[in-house]
């Protein structure tokens, strides 16, 4: 009975390469096709873009977080 319950758990693709980046490459062979380099320059630096507003978006955060803990630290205590 284990033996039937591990069989199914491990029950995996062998395939070298997932269907998501087939699907990343068919999309940049198609745009490079029909746009050319400038659909490079886009996806370039769209990829660069979400990476410097992730890094902002995670600063901010990280900011917000302590000064609300230092605002109820000095609340607590005055």
């Amino acid at each position: 009975m284990k033996q039937t319950e591990k069989n199914i758990e491990t029950r995996s693709s062998n395939l070298p390469i997932s269907i998501g980046l087939v699907l990343k490459i068919a999309f940049f062979v198609g745009g490079f096709a029909l746009w050319g380099w400038s659909f490079v320059a886009v996806v370039v630096g769209i990829r660069i873009a979400l990476g410097v507003v992730k890094t902002l978006l995670s600063c901010l955060v990280t900011l917000l977080v302590v000064a609300v803990v230092i605002a109820l630290a000095f609340g607590l205590i005055l």
